[in-house]
């Protein structure tokens, strides 16, 4: 699935963030998610790795970046000069053991199968300081089942709610935080009205019903 998924991302790089994200929807996801990132991760945070950068659109909150597609990559190094990138695996990054303080990722982990992720952790949990933070995003499975809802093929399949995410953890890691992200059905709404609905949609996504977001946003700590 790994080559699958880089020769898919490969062929997609030069177009994809006009694709994903210069839209009202992309833009709507993107808000949120910096808006988590910046009660997160601060410029005082030490050594900060990027899982899965892509073209670099949240490459900003980190020191070093890395990927397995040289094409999308390509893309984030014009962009971010001062940040240091490697083309690798996730879940064989070539880093120092204790290299990072925090590792983040975004939209990477649903792509993959549940034994990769499995992968993953370990690799982060070897790379990251003692009490050092793992930050990232899952599909809300509670959503997806409440939706009856079933990806086609592996591009986004994984989903996972907090009793699939301690399962893996095991001893490893505690879960610190969690947030959610995207509440409202934006791709059925109007262009017009997305942008001015965000806040409300964080605080909903935020609320006692944080479970049922499109996304789950998960901060982990090392044990």
């Amino acid at each position: 699935m790994k080559d699958e998924v880089v020769k898919y991302y490969d062929s997609i790089a030069d177009n994809y963030d006009d694709s994903r994200f210069n839209n009202s929807y992309g833009q709507f996801i993107d808000s949120q998610e910096r808006k988590i990132m910046d009660k997160l991760i601060n410029h005082e945070d030490g050594q900060v790795l990027e899982l899965a950068c892509g073209t670099g659109r949240l490459t900003n909150y980190a020191t070093h970046a890395l990927d397995a597609s040289k094409e999308m990559m390509a893309h984030a190094i014009k962009r971010h000069k001062d940040v240091i990138f490697k083309e690798a695996s996730a879940t064989d990054t070539g880093f120092d053991s204790g290299s990072f303080n925090t590792v983040f990722t975004f939209h990477f982990l649903m792509h993959i199968d549940e034994q990769t992720i499995r992968q993953v952790f370990e690799e982060v949990h070897r790379i990251l300081k003692p009490g050092g933070r793992f930050i990232f995003d899952i599909p809300s499975k509670s959503r997806r089942q409440l939706l009856h809802h079933k990806q086609a093929s592996w591009h986004g399949a994984t989903d996972m709610d907090k009793k699939d995410v301690l399962s893996i953890i095991n001893d490893k890691y505690s879960i610190r935080r969690r947030f959610g992200i995207m509440m409202l059905p934006v791709h059925k709404l109007p262009n017009k009205i997305r942008k001015p609905l965000i806040k409300f949609d964080y605080l909903l996504a935020n609320s006692f019903l944080k479970k049922y977001s499109s996304y789950q946003v998960f901060e982990l700590q090392k044990l």
